[in-house]
């Protein structure tokens, strides 16, 4: 084959392997298309058919080799943790009673809220936790030190405080009601009035 024929052979074999590649996983297709683009840079500048396959297997392993050294440093088990995982083994504090029977609690571990659990048994506002593992969209936590004595608990702001009624408030409660009956009963008695 000539020289202008490869070079079309080359380009043709390094667009399928690229488009392949984004179809498959892992990187495998990816050292060929490069081989392919050595070896068609080759027969652009009109190098013999054995440089151009030399420079194609060549490529190949070389990008191979890279490619795998470079997955293998991504695969480390030592590498930092991601995304909730990181919280494992960190310390949080408890912002609302954890206790699975009435399904709630919550903690804040660094700037975050999460959800929390706790297989231990229930676990009391303010008490500090360490994080163990993510079961779902929960932290699982076991208890590292009960509240402080001077600890304040959480409220909420969305809920209004009971209001105490006085005893002045009773009263009037008592004869604006007495006085709203009496009223209805002279309106509807069967009783002419006398005027």
């Amino acid at each position: 084959m000539d020289n202008e024929l490869w070079r079309w052979v080359w380009v043709a074999v390094a667009m399928v392997m690229g488009i392949g590649e984004i179809f498959t996983a892992g990187f495998f297709l990816l050292p060929f298309a490069l081989g392919a683009v050595l070896a068609s840079a080759a027969a652009w500048i009109d190098l013999h058919g054995g440089v151009q396959w030399l420079l194609f297997f060549g490529g190949t392993g070389v990008s191979m080799l890279i490619l795998r050294r470079f997955m293998r440093r991504q695969d480390r088990p030592d590498d930092l943790p991601v995304g909730a995982n990181r919280y494992v083994g960190m310390d949080a504090r408890v912002i609302e009673d954890i206790d699975l029977v009435e399904n709630t609690g919550r903690v804040r571990v660094e700037s975050d809220e999460w959800r929390a659990v706790a297989d231990s048994g229930p676990i009391e506002e303010g008490s500090l936790v360490r994080v163990t593992a993510l079961r779902g969209t929960k932290l699982l936590v076991e208890l590292a030190e009960p509240p402080p004595p001077d600890y304040v608990r959480h409220s909420d702001p969305m809920v209004a405080p009971a209001a105490e009624a006085s005893p002045e408030d009773s009263a009037e409660a008592d004869t604006s009601e007495s006085g709203s009956d009496s009223g209805d009963q002279n309106e509807h008695s069967d009783t002419p009035r006398s005027d």
